[in-house]
């Protein structure tokens, strides 16, 4: 041990010697592990097979065997060990001079020991414990690797690879050491590929093809590679410097040979079941988890001609899987093994369906191909001469009540994803008053693959995220998403349409550390939401700020469809009509394209221009102008000039864009919320109350916020929150409560309506019409015409 160094002295000497207090595999195993270090002849065997990673030694529990066991264990013990194989029937310890590795069951036990003889003056060079083989080597890889298990014909071989640096490696015990135990291991831990690596010898080959032929009558896909023939086995090649990327370069040339006739397995889901269609088996699944990650309980009702079974399974548990096979193959007269398959191909389906569900994704990305009878019903909805009526209808079928402005505008934002220019959305509202649910409505009736909605994110998260996945998307995000650097990023993907980052990396010409700008591109169609009413102003300039309605009489509209939850007649409704109104939008949604739109009467429009932001803003109207032009194109000629092929804003598109922006635009303009103009108005009835009750003008009154919310009913955060506002906007004037415990009074700056912004420079739609007929222009100028392309 002295030619050891002191970190190897101090990682061999964790493991100390034992004595054994009872006869079983595991203190044996200990007793040898803490010889390993203390023996010359086993230090220089490890050494001459070039296997010095002694941390990996320690990890592995592997020992030597000094021949000295006897002197350790009574009587009684000797009797048991020598029944269990430790020593032969002649007393002889059956593993003396030998590296001994430990062979592990599924919970971690010793259960059987592999030997290998330093000597080379050995007859038999390798020994087990008497009886079949049991365990496995580094069987926990099995677990933690189950894309790619290597199979090497020897241990030494494996421990060989694990010190190149490969981990997913456990041994066969020889050519034709294939075990139940490795099947099991493979096939409960659902392995998708495994590399045969034996020795490149007429016993490893010939053993190799064998487990081949075995693997795939199993269902498992699997590789071959051999060491280089110069080098016979990986012993022998680790000797010769052989290297982990060599190994995976062999692996590259090798060929992939799958099962014949790889099962492909139907698949429906109604109503939150699935049915999995296997030749004459069928399987619903009822109560399948989103998100699922380790554990996936379900009920199974599966049916072949008239038999039936019923019975609840976890999928991820290999003995619930295994006592369901059983009892469906007898049942069914099937093979036990072949339910087994099926359970576990339905586990991998749902596994890659939820993965494609949190990207938002379907198979490839890509929008699914329309049938005849979701074009009729998409071109019917989309040729609706009374659309914006019937998407307000729709959305409060689906439970959102009243807001007809918010919700039209919602359903354009989502809708203007697939042009060049998309409409973004902020939403300002208290806790509960639905800004999460007009969001979430809308979104019911966009094609999910065109979808990316996200509750929480990394700072780097969408720096990260596939490139089609930032391309013509309906993005929301939650409350929780907005950091910094995410407003950041925001702002970036909303005026520049594109991510970028400056990274550094290596010139794989020079090796010189580099700066480079990546550049991702980012056209979605933007929502987001806030309860403080603090947004970040740069984003609220290059988005549409609206406010929920959070008035008494929206209170009692949402209560009145609240009680109609347990009614029959919403319960046919959900059954009968929602299902076909998501359809009917999801196919309205894939039709439309993006088109140029061309607005005519562009120079007839005038826009507030008293603020600085108005200039912003006044691109969101035309945009929105445009947008309702967009979703009505199944409605219009198609115009040609040259090569350019064109639809043509029209009065109908003005009408709807100006009456919601009219709804919209004082709340947008200030970052003001609707929430407190309501209020003003409230405070301003009340007062004018009691100033007629105590004969005084309105300014010499005052209101506390207890009585405000006694009076109106209202609740302690709505008044509280906008009245803050109200006072640093100078609408009203604060008198006390300015120390802690303090009353505070509110008085009224003047007794006037709010009126934040003069709208009455926008020409309504009939005079819109009239300043068209006329030929008259805007009273601003320059003129603008918009064009989208």
């Amino acid at each position: 041990t002295s030619e050891l160094s002191e970190a190897e002295q101090i990682v061999l000497g964790a493991v100390e010697e034992i004595p054994l207090d009872k006869a079983d595999l595991n203190s044996i195993i200990e007793y040898y592990q803490g010889q390993l270090s203390k023996t010359s002849e086993a230090v220089e065997y490890i050494k001459s097979r070039k296997l010095v990673d002694w941390e990996l030694l320690n990890r592995l529990k592997i020992g030597f065997a000094p021949g000295t066991l006897r002197s350790m264990v009574s009587d009684k013990q000797f009797q048991v060990l020598k029944e269990a194989g430790v020593f032969s029937d002649k007393g002889k310890e059956a593993f003396a001079g030998c590296i001994v590795f430990p062979l592990l069951d599924e919970s971690g036990q010793v259960v059987s020991l592999y030997g290998r003889k330093t000597s080379s003056r050995s007859k038999v060079q390798h020994l087990y414990l008497k009886g079949p083989h049991r365990g496995l080597f580094n069987g926990k890889a099995f677990k933690a690797y189950p894309e790619r298990m290597i199979l090497t014909e020897s241990v030494i071989d494996a421990l060989s690879l694990m010190v190149m640096g490969l981990q997913n490696v456990s041994a066969c015990y020889g050519a034709n050491g294939f075990t139940e135990d490795h099947l099991r291991a493979l096939k409960d831990n659902r392995t998708q590929e495994v590399v045969i690596a034996f020795d490149c010898d007429n016993a490893g080959i010939n053993g190799a093809e064998a487990l081949a032929d075995k693997l795939v009558k199993e269902g498992i896909s699997l590789r071959i590679v051999y060491p280089h023939a110069e080098l016979k086995d990986w012993n022998i090649s680790l000797q010769a410097d052989f290297s982990k990327g060599e190994f995976e370069e062999l692996l590259k040339e090798s060929t992939l040979r799958e099962p014949a006739g790889k099962k492909r397995i139907h698949v429906e889901e109604k109503g939150g079941k699935y049915y999995f269609h296997f030749a004459e088996i069928t399987y619903r699944l009822i109560g399948v988890k989103e998100g699922f990650v380790s554990s996936l309980k379900v009920n199974v009702i599966a049916e072949k001609e008239e038999d039936k079974h019923i019975d609840n399974v976890d999928l991820f548990s290999a003995r619930s899987r295994s006592t369901f096979s059983l009892v469906l193959g007898r049942l069914f007269s099937v093979e036990a093994a072949r339910v087994e398959k099926d359970l576990v191909a339905m586990l991998e389906w749902l596994e890659e369906e939820r993965d494609r569900k949190l990207l938002g994704l379907d198979d490839e990305g890509a929008s699914p191909s329309l049938t005849a009878e979701d074009k009729r019903i998409g071109l019917e909805l989309l040729q609706d001469t009374n659309l914006f009526d019937r998407i307000e209808a729709d959305l409060s079928a689906l439970g959102y009540v009243g807001e007809a402005s918010n919700k039209k505008l919602m359903y354009l934002a989502a809708s203007s994803r697939k042009l060049q220019d998309p409409i973004s959305i902020i939403v300002i509202s208290q806790s509960a008053a639905g800004k999460s649910y007009l969001i979430d409505t809308v979104k019911k009736l966009i094609p999910p693959e065109e979808v990316l909605s996200m509750t929480s994110l990394s700072d780097q998260a969408l720096n990260y995220l596939p490139e089609e996945a930032l391309l013509h998307k309906f993005m929301v995000m939650g409350e929780a998403v907005h950091s910094e650097s995410v407003d950041h990023q925001m702002r970036e993907m909303l005026s520049a349409q594109e991510l970028s980052r400056l990274v550094t990396t290596k010139d794989e010409k020079t090796g010189r550390m580099v700066s480079r700008l990546v550049r991702k591109k980012a056209v979605v169609s933007a929502v987001m939401s806030s309860a403080t009413g603090e947004i970040n102003p740069e984003n609220a300039s290059r988005c549409f700020v609206i406010s929920t309605d959070e008035s008494e009489e929206q209170t009692r509209a949402i209560h009145r469809e609240q009680r109609k939850k347990y009614s029959l007649a919403r319960f046919q409704t959900k059954a009968e009509d929602l299902p076909s109104i998501v359809k009917a939008h999801h196919a309205a949604q894939r039709l439309l394209k993006d088109r140029m739109m061309i607005n005519p009467f562009a120079d007839h429009l005038d826009f507030p221009a008293s603020l600085m932001r108005s200039r912003r803003d006044h691109e969101r109207f035309m945009d929105l102008i445009a947008s309702v032009c967009f979703l009505r194109q199944f409605q219009k000629v198609e115009h040609q000039e040259g090569t350019c092929a064109f639809i043509e804003c029209d009065l109908e598109d003005y009408r709807i864009a100006y009456e919601i922006m009219m709804s919209i635009l004082p709340s947008t303009l200030s970052n003001f919320p609707k929430s407190a103009q309501l209020l003003y108005d409230a405070i301003r009835g009340i007062l004018k109350a009691k100033a007629e009750e105590e004969t005084l003008q309105v300014h010499e009154v005052s209101v506390t916020q207890r009585e405000i919310r006694e009076k109106e009913g209202l609740e302690y955060n709505f008044v509280k929150r906008n009245i803050r506002l109200l006072v640093e906007y100078e609408y009203l004037t604060q008198k006390g409560g300015y120390s802690r415990g303090g009353k505070a009074h509110y008085r009224l700056s003047q007794d006037a309506p709010l009126s934040l912004f003069d709208l009455s420079v926008i020409p309504d739609p009939s005079e819109m019409e009239k300043r068209i007929q006329s030929g008259s222009e805007s009273k601003e100028a320059p003129t603008i015409s918009i064009v989208k392309n």
